[in-house]
């Protein structure tokens, strides 16, 4: 077993309740959306969708009604609907 250091008092970690979209990438010709997202704990993720998958979703987030759901809502919903952030409403008014 390699060598570890046992701390004294656990580091506590702050808790995370939100995502907000801090950068989106749409590269169509190199197929790629590339979705950074910061939790309220100030730690980054980063998200990517590649090939035909990102073509379909360049797609519907180019012809999106975005009167209905604003670009950064509909970006969080996907993120969660796949899989890629943890279950939660999107709130709060677009900038």
């Amino acid at each position: 077993m390699p060598e570890v250091l046992t701390l004294t008092s656990t580091i506590v970690v702050p808790d995370r309740t939100t995502y907000r979209v801090v950068r989106l990438v749409l590269d169509w010709n190199a197929q790629v959306v590339q979705v950074n997202t910061r939790g309220s704990d100030n730690v980054d993720l980063f998200h990517e969708y590649l090939g035909s998958e990102a073509v379909a979703l360049m797609t519907v987030l180019n012809t999106a009604n975005l009167s209905t759901a604003s670009l950064h809502k509909r970006v969080l919903q996907k993120l969660v609907t796949d899989g890629k952030l943890p279950a939660g409403t999107v709130s709060g008014t677009p900038e």
